[in-house]
């Protein structure tokens, strides 16, 4: 349920001393709308009384307030007890001005009383209340039964509305504790109620219950914008964000626990945890719990991380202590690094999800068990993708002739203080694979032929990247983006490239829910591509003039030289014989 529910609560009082009343016998039933299976809602009578109807009037009135079965019964009497728990909770340094009404309350009539003209509904007061009374109800001792009733009806816009709802059936008039059956919801992620009622006739509520939720994305930056999915090179740093919700009734806790769980997929490494803070509703830091850039960072008390390189939690143990000052509004944030591995999957997602585990029982009193009662929230996931460039060296007039030994480097630009830099692929070869040769704290294997573990703005430490027997290089763990491939070296008897190969590569993401997919596709010097191999042609070279060539055109052009040379001698020596 992701939003909290007004619950209606009436306890008012009317008692009548002068006007005629007669007294009513009947039952009730209590309707409470909440379209999540699974409750079971129990009804305890804390107040009795007789339901009577002032003559002349339609107004009813409950008199003759007395210890309902839940308190007082055959065998135990809480009442004691309870006006003890009353009495501390009134006396206490925090107490509010309406509890503090309460002090001096000595019966069943008395304490109604008080309540109802000082506890005003949905109060915090009241929540402190029924918290009390849920202490002190005989377990077993509820009234009525709960029955669920599925109810799909057809909105306006012809869209299917759960309006499923549950009732409690037999319930004499009085004032009643409602509330979920204790241990029905643990893991679920659901969260229990209780709130106090009173029954003078049929009631539809809503349930005083609210749950958290969670969201994660992802970030090739910290402090960018963070979306479900993003691309990256191989050995990039990515950025997850976990964003915690918390619930509408949080104040209703003694304690609150709040746990994030997440899992590395293949490809990813963790880091570290670089962030955790409480966010306001306006977006800004309300409280910084730890930062991994601080001087010297330390966890607080209570907040415990924990990883073991593929799982990762954090745990606050009670949220109310480490900042007493949380607000329902507020969000829990946490951000951590990650690193993409050589095992990254190439064009499929690498996902991983996290949910939360949370205190969902307002009823707890903080004082039990570790972990107190927990409900879990759905999964929820960010995606990382990476690609690969295949290059095919064919010749210009026989594209079924592969070239093998043509040699090149890979980059791209990016314009730093005004100048185009251009940054190097460094790349794991055959070489380095004979030699065993160890990045990041592994040595590297046949399987990572071809992938890009670097960059470099130096073009002598770029990696040689040269086509095989099959005129193929394999280039992977390519972020999206713009790339120039550079022939440094043609094959033997073949011209060098004159200018680099532009590619593109252009992901498009297919989003289903929270499933996320990709189609790449890919242009060469602009041009688009029907797949993801680029196709690099080679042009035989020359030795000896041919026809057309530029050896004849020197000829032609030497000979034109000569011939009017000659005729200008001519000229001249003919105008030197006719002046002499």
């Amino acid at each position: 349920m992701k939003k909290a529910l007004s619950l209606i609560l009436c306890l008012v009082l009317v008692l009548s001393m002068s006007a005629t009343v007669f007294a009513e016998d009947t039952t009730h039933t209590l309707t409470i709308n909440n379209p999540v299976e699974g409750h079971n809602y129990e009804a305890y009578q804390i107040f009795s009384g007789t339901l009577e109807t002032v003559a002349g009037t339609d107004k009813q009135v409950l008199t003759n307030i007395e210890w309902g079965v839940a308190i007082v019964g055959e065998g135990y009497d809480h009442s004691a007890a309870l006006l003890a728990d009353i009495q501390a909770a009134a006396t206490a340094a925090e107490a509010g001005a309406p509890l503090k009404k309460l002090l001096g309350v000595t019966d069943a009539a008395t304490l109604a009383e008080a309540m109802a003209d000082n506890v005003t509904t949905d109060s915090e007061s009241l929540d402190a209340l029924a918290a009390i009374f849920a202490k002190h109800v005989e377990s077993g001792r509820n009234t009525g039964n709960c029955t669920y009733t599925k109810n799909i009806t057809t909105g306006e816009d012809g869209k299917e509305v759960d309006k499923s709802y549950y009732t409690i059936s037999g319930l004499t008039p009085g004032y009643y504790l409602v509330k979920d059956q204790d241990n029905s919801l643990s893991g679920e992620y659901d969260s229990y109620t209780k709130f106090i009622l009173r029954v003078i006739k049929d009631e539809t509520v809503a349930p005083k219950s609210s749950v958290p939720s969670v969201e994660k994305t992802v970030n090739d930056t910290l402090d960018g914008t963070y979306t479900e999915h993003e691309d990256f090179d191989i050995n990039d740093t990515v950025y997850y964000k976990w964003v915690g919700k918390l619930p509408s009734n949080l104040k209703d806790y003694e304690t609150y626990y709040y746990k994030f769980f997440d899992t590395m997929p293949t490809g990813i490494e963790f880091i570290q945890f670089e962030q955790v803070y409480l966010e306001g509703h306006d977006g800004n830091v309300v409280h910084s719990f730890y930062n991994a850039a601080d001087e010297n960072p330390t966890w607080p008390a209570g907040l415990n991380a924990a990883n073991d390189g593929k799982n990762l939690s954090l745990e606050f143990v009670d949220l109310h202590e480490l900042y007493p000052s949380v607000l329902p509004t507020q969000k829990i944030v946490v951000k951590y690094s990650a690193r993409v591995t050589r095992d990254a999957l190439i064009a499929d997602p690498m996902t991983n999800k996290v949910y939360v585990e949370f205190s969902n029982n307002p009823n707890d009193d903080g004082e039990g068990t570790y972990p107190p009662p927990t409900g879990k929230t759905p999964e929820d996931p960010a995606h990382a993708f990476t690609f690969q460039i295949n290059v095919d060296k064919y010749d210009a007039d026989n594209k079924e002739k592969k070239l093998e030994g043509a040699e090149f480097v890979l980059y791209y630009e990016r314009t730093e203080n005004d100048q185009i830099v251009k940054y190097y692929a460094q790349v794991i070869t055959e070489e380095m694979i004979a030699a065993g040769t160890v990045i990041n704290g592994t040595a590297v294997d046949a399987n990572d032929l071809g992938v890009v573990y670097g960059w470099t703005t130096d073009e002598t430490q770029a990696s040689v990247l040269d086509t095989d027997a099959n005129g193929s290089i394999n280039i992977k763990g390519l972020d999206s983006g713009i790339y120039y491939l550079k022939e440094t070296k043609a094959p033997a008897g073949y011209n060098l490239m004159e200018t680099p190969v532009k590619i593109e590569i252009i992901p498009k993401y297919n989003e289903n829910g929270d499933e996320v997919s990709v189609t790449v596709s890919y242009k060469v010097d602009d041009i688009a591509q029907d797949s993801n191999t680029v196709g690099v042609r080679n042009s035989s070279g020359s030795t000896l003039p041919v026809t057309g060539g530029i050896g004849t055109t020197i000829f032609y052009i030497l000979g034109s030289v000569l011939f009017i040379g000659a005729a200008v001698l001519l000229i001249a020596r003919k105008r030197m014989t006719v002046e002499a």
